[in-house]
């Protein structure tokens, strides 16, 4: 005994409504119902394959926090950035790094954590003093009677600062003249 029902039905391979002839049919074509096939075989294996790279992707992520040596696609991953970045920071010094070989290199966990850090505020800066204030080098050479790398050295030893306006370069008269004191005077006893 058959039928003669027709219903609208939605075709789950390729979407497009077709006439059915039963309640349960499914695809509007044997070429729809073998893709179907096809599709679900396909995905039956590529599933579980799937599930396991997932899973290590998830472990993998959730294990770099925990970590106190990154390497450099890690420091990458876990900030957000591309490595070209990470190593930008890094050639720049707000992160410091160890090069374990020419093509391995390690962050320090720490030091990831301080970029985010709030740097305490600095006091101003200070303002040079006034030229009148100051030795131009020439004229603190002749004075104290050294050569002109003894004098850089001295500056520098001492974190002296020096200003430059126009050609000449000029030192706190102050500064040279507390230091050049204080030798006189240790030297004398």
């Amino acid at each position: 005994m058959s039928s003669n029902i027709t219903v609208n039905r939605i075709c789950e391979c390729c979407g497009n409504v077709f006439q059915a002839k039963t309640t349960v049919t499914k695809y509007c074509s044997k070429l729809c119902n073998k893709r179907h096939a096809k599709q679900k075989a396909r995905a039956e294996k590529i599933a579980p394959v799937e599930q396991l790279i997932e899973k290590m992707v998830s472990h993998h992520q959730q294990d770099l926090p925990s970590r106190e040596f990154l390497s450099v696609k890690q420091t990458a991953k876990l900030l957000g950035v591309s490595e070209r970045i990470v190593h930008g920071l890094v050639k720049t010094g707000k992160i410091r790094s160890a090069n374990l070989s020419q093509r391995k290199t390690t962050i320090y966990r720490q030091d990831i954590d301080k970029l985010f850090t709030l740097p305490e505020r600095t006091p101003a800066p200070e303002k040079d003093p006034g030229i009148d204030e100051c030795y131009h080098m020439a004229q603190a050479q002749e004075i104290f009677n050294i050569s002109e790398k003894a004098l850089y050295d001295i500056i520098k030893r001492n974190n002296i600062k020096k200003f430059q306006s126009g050609k000449f370069t000029y030192v706190a008269k102050k500064a040279l003249d507390g230091i050049f004191n204080l030798n006189i005077v240790s030297c004398q006893k």
